[in-house]
């Protein structure tokens, strides 16, 4: 049987907007916050790379819309 893939997604935190979340699809719990969307981005992609199971980052804009898989 297959490893589950882990999708990450980052996008603005929530309940200010100033910072960028990293989490995992199905979860409401924040795995790390960051101040700009490139930090959280290298940072999803670092898990991504460490996990070598085919799992992928999920990339939302400021609209909180999916911009890139």
């Amino acid at each position: 049987m297959a490893a589950q893939k882990t999708v990450y997604h980052v996008s603005k935190r929530d309940n200010d907007g100033r910072e960028w979340k990293v989490f995992i699809q199905g979860s409401d719990k924040v795995i790390k916050l960051f101040s700009t969307q490139k930090e959280a981005l290298s940072y999803a992609s670092q898990l991504c790379d460490n996990k070598n199971d085919g799992s992928y980052v999920v990339l939302h804009g400021l609209d909180g819309k999916i911009r890139k898989f």
